[in-house]
C-alpha cells in the first residue's frame, strides 16, 4: 500500500488541489492499485485562495511515514511562510518520502529544507525563492530531479499528477487515470531532465528525441564535446549538457557520469518505449576509418566493443580507453544492448568521430516511432523494461 500525504494549508490553489485529487481518486479506483491518499494539515479546517474550506483528514501526521509528500501551490506563498509551525512540521518530510510539488508549493518544500541542490521546476514568480533557499531554478514545465517531482505552475498541475500516477502504478495506470478524466490521449512528451551529482561530478542532460540537432555541450574536455556534439547533430537531439568535475586529475570521471548520465536520459525520455523501432544499425566511414554500431533498446544492458586504437592518448590528454568506458557506461544505464566495431582505420581521430556519427544515426534510427506499431510495446513479450 502505498501512502500518500496531500498537505494543504491557508491560501493553497483550489486549482491544484482539485487536479491532484482527480488523478489520484482515478488511480484509486482501478484494479489491484493500493493507494491511500490523506489530505493532511496543521489544523482540521484550511481556506483556500477560491475562498473555499478543506476540511482535513489528518491532522499534523508525522510526514516522514509517507510514501509519498504533496504540496500543492498557492497564488501566493507569503501567508504560508508565516504560519506557524507549518515549515516545521514540513520538515519532517526530508527523511523517507518522495516530494511532488507546483508552483509556489515548491517554495515552501525549500523554505523547509527539503530540496536544497534539487533542481525545480520554476516560473518568474518563485525563481528567486526558490533560490533563495537553496532550490535550483529550473525553466521547464515538469521536472523530475532526485526525490523531487516539480511542476512550474497551476497550468501544470494535472500534468505532474498524471507523471504521479504513472511513479506509483506504470505508464498503463496512468494512460487509464487519463482516459478515466476524459482527456485526449496526446502525443508522449519524449524528453528528459537528468542531473547526477557526486563528489567527483556535477552533470545535468537536457534531452528532447524530436529535436532538431539544437545542442549545447561543456565538459571541460574539448575533445570530448566534439564528439558528444556528433551525438546531437546526426541524431537529430535536442540536447544540452553541462559537467563539471576534476578534470583537473583526469577525464575518466566526467566522461564515465556523462555516459551514465546521457544513458539515463535516453531511458527516461523513451518511457515504456511502446511504438519505437527498437533495434538499429548504421556504419560510417570516415576517411580511412570505418565505424558500424548496432544497438537494441531491448533492457537489457551490454556493450561489445572492437576498437583498435594507435596511440594511448587522443584529443590532446583522453586515454583512448575512456572513450570504451563512456559507450559503457551509456550502455548500462540506457538499458540497451550496445556493440561497437572499427573494422580500420589509421587516424584515431577519424575513429573516434566515425564512432560517435554511427552511435547518432543508429540512435536516431531506433528510437523512432514506427507508424506500424501503432503504439505497442516491440517485444514478444509484452513489455521492455
Amino acid at each position: 500500500m502505498k501512502k500518500i500525504a496531500l498537505v494543504v494549508y491557508p491560501g493553497v490553489s483550489q486549482l491544484d488541489v482539485a487536479a491532484l485529487q482527480e488523478a489520484l481518486h482515478a488511480l484509486r479506483g482501478l484494479p489491484d492499485r493500493a493507494v491511500s491518499v490523506e489530505l493532511c494539515a496543521l489544523q482540521e479546517s484550511v481556506t483556500t485562495s477560491q475562498t473555499q474550506s478543506l476540511a482535513a483528514e489528518r491532522l499534523r501526521p508525522d510526514l516522514s511515514t509517507y510514501d509519498w509528500v504533496i504540496l500543492p501551490g498557492a497564488p501566493d506563498p507569503r501567508p504560508a511562510l508565516d504560519t506557524p509551525g507549518l515549515l516545521e512540521w514540513l520538515s519532517g518530510a526530508s527523511t523517507g518520502p518522495s516530494l511532488a510539488s507546483v508552483g509556489s508549493g515548491l517554495v515552501l518544500c525549500a523554505a523547509a529544507g527539503l530540496i536544497t541542490g534539487l533542481h525545480a521546476a520554476a516560473n518568474p514568480q518563485t525563481a528567486a525563492l526558490l533560490q533563495k533557499h537553496g532550490a535550483i531554478p529550473a525553466a521547464e514545465s515538469l521536472l523530475q530531479d532526485g526525490k523531487l517531482l516539480s511542476a512550474r505552475g497551476s497550468a501544470d498541475a494535472l500534468a505532474l499528477a498524471l507523471r504521479l500516477c504513472a511513479a506509483l502504478a506504470g505508464e498503463a495506470a496512468a494512460q487509464q487515470v487519463q482516459s478515466a478524466l476524459g482527456l485526449m490521449p496526446s502525443a508522449p512528451n519524449r524528453t528528459a531532465a537528468i542531473t547526477r551529482s557526486t563528489r567527483e561530478t556535477s552533470i545535468r542532460v537536457s534531452l528532447d528525441l524530436d529535436g532538431s540537432g539544437k545542442h549545447q555541450v561543456s565538459t571541460g574536455v574539448p575533445f570530448f564535446d566534439h564528439m558528444l556534439d556528433q551525438i546531437a547533430v546526426h541524431g537529430l537531439f535536442d540536447l544540452q549538457i553541462a559537467a563539471n568535475g576534476d578534470v583537473h586529475i583526469d577525464p575518466h570521471h566526467t566522461m564515465e557520469d556523462v555516459g551514465l548520465t546521457l544513458g539515463s536520459a535516453f531511458r527516461e525520455a523513451l518511457g515504456n518505449k511502446a511504438g519505437i523501432i527498437r533495434m538499429a544499425s548504421f556504419a560510417v566511414p570516415m576517411d580511412e576509418s570505418l565505424a558500424r554500431v548496432t544497438l537494441d533498446f531491448s533492457g537489457r544492458p551490454y556493450a561489445v566493443l572492437h576498437i583498435q586504437w594507435s596511440n594511448p592518448y587522443l584529443g590532446g590528454s583522453i586515454p583512448t580507453s575512456l572513450f570504451e568506458h563512456f559507450f559503457e557506461s551509456f550502455a548500462f544505464e540506457a538499458r540497451c544492448n550496445l556493440h561497437i566495431e572499427v573494422p580500420y582505420g589509421r587516424d584515431d581521430h577519424h575513429k573516434a568521430e566515425a564512432a560517435f556519427k554511427a552511435l547518432a544515426r543508429a540512435l536516431s534510427a531506433a528510437t523512432r516511432v514506427d507508424p506500424r506499431r501503432a503504439g505497442s510495446i516491440p517485444s514478444s513479450k509484452g513489455i521492455l523494461m
